[in-house]
């Protein structure tokens, strides 16, 4: 196993900045930075929540965390000041009936807007942005999906991915903008799958929940036929640290483009890959499964009458359709373009992967 060290080798020790840092994919990058860099002498993490770290590591490399919101301009620039790379991970997701549209535009969209602003008043040369699957899902199955995979006319999700692909697009439009160093500004994008692992907020966390609330047990629906892609975390954490020294080395050959990073996690179903973590908790997976055409039928008519009561009465449904039909979709992407470009290898195997994250999910307080 390499380590970004060995590919990056400047004079001085750099200073990479993560937005986003206190969260879940952010903590993770944090940690790879710390355990696997020799070239970074100064982390900053920008968030509007201080780090409670959800996991053990060693601070081996100076940590300074800056409270803001990325769509503080002053906050922004005094966290990247300095700095030679920005992993620009910190926004909103937000799903239900009723999602928080204004939310997302505001801190996905215009958040970014802010953090690309700064970036180029601070002559910073390397920015990293995180995006998602999402922004090429709509309503048809994606098999072995590539960079090339088109932009759905209509997302499965509202919001969320329409403000993170236009978030995407401020992102590689601002590739190649001349600083007042003289120098220019290198983007990239990433899109990482759903992701599992330690401080998971939504996923496998989920699940668990919904078990517990239905008497120990999670009802499948589907027939379990879908082939569904996640990551962990971590491996997508390292996924950021190879885009990072690929701007550096060969900013002609990546810039200003998109990549699929999924690891080796095995293809399978949704409420396959829950069961292994269902066990630990003395919870367990239904033998029967609802025909989930008819869930969803159910669920959408359901939010058409919420929605219609909406200037009445503003009520959640606890689960989305369109997260029914998310879950038994064929979604799955080559990870060909990043392992050839970025040099991204899982740094995690996948029995590593599940045994790191089983751990985790045995002891979430439910």
């Amino acid at each position: 196993m390499f380590s970004t060290g060995d590919i990056l080798t400047p004079e001085k020790k750099e200073i990479v900045v993560i937005t986003g840092g206190s969260g879940f994919l952010g903590q993770h990058i944090v940690r790879q930075i710390q355990q696997h860099t020799a070239h970074v002498g100064e982390i900053r993490i920008l968030d509007v929540k201080p780090v409670q770290k959800f996991m053990e590591y060693d601070d081996l490399i100076p940590t300074k965390t800056i409270l803001s919101s990325v769509n503080d301009i002053c906050g922004v620039r005094q966290a990247i000041h300095g700095a030679d790379s920005v992993i620009h991970v910190a926004g909103l997701i937000s799903y239900g009936t009723f999602p928080d549209i204004n939310g997302m535009e505001k801190i996905n969209i215009e958040g970014t807007r802010t953090v690309i602003e700064a970036c180029i008043k601070e002559n910073i040369e390397r920015l990293i942005f995180c995006s998602t699957v999402d922004v090429v899902i709509g309503h048809k199955d994606i098999t072995n999906g590539t960079e090339e995979t088109g932009i759905p006319d209509d997302f499965l999700f509202p919001g969320y991915p329409d403000t993170k692909f236009r978030a995407e697009r401020l992102i590689l439009e601002a590739n190649g903008t001349r600083l007042n160093s003289g120098m220019k500004i290198h983007t990239i994008s990433l899109r990482p799958n759903v992701m599992y692992g330690e401080g998971d907020p939504y996923y496998v966390t989920t699940a668990l929940r919904n078990a517990r609330d239905n008497n120990g047990v999670l009802i499948r629906v589907g027939d379990g036929s879908a082939l569904f892609q996640q990551t962990y975390v971590g491996n997508a954490a390292w996924a950021f640290l190879c885009a990072d020294a690929a701007l550096k080395n060969n900013p002609s050959q990546v810039s200003g483009q998109v990549f699929f990073v999924p690891d080796d996690t095995p293809l399978q179903n949704t409420f396959t890959f829950m069961n292994y973590f269902l066990k630990d908790q003395n919870l367990n997976l239904s033998r029967f499964y609802l025909p989930w055409k008819f869930v969803y039928v159910t669920l959408y008519f359901m939010e058409l009458v919420l929605k219609a009561l909406k200037p009445l009465v503003k009520l959640n449904l606890p689960a989305q359709s369109c997260s029914v039909k998310y879950i038994n979709m064929n979604l799955y992407f080559s990870p060909q373009k990043s392992r050839q470009l970025l040099g991204y290898k899982p740094f995690y195997s996948p029995h590593q992967s599940l045994e790191k994250s089983a751990l985790f999910y045995k002891n979430f307080p439910l």
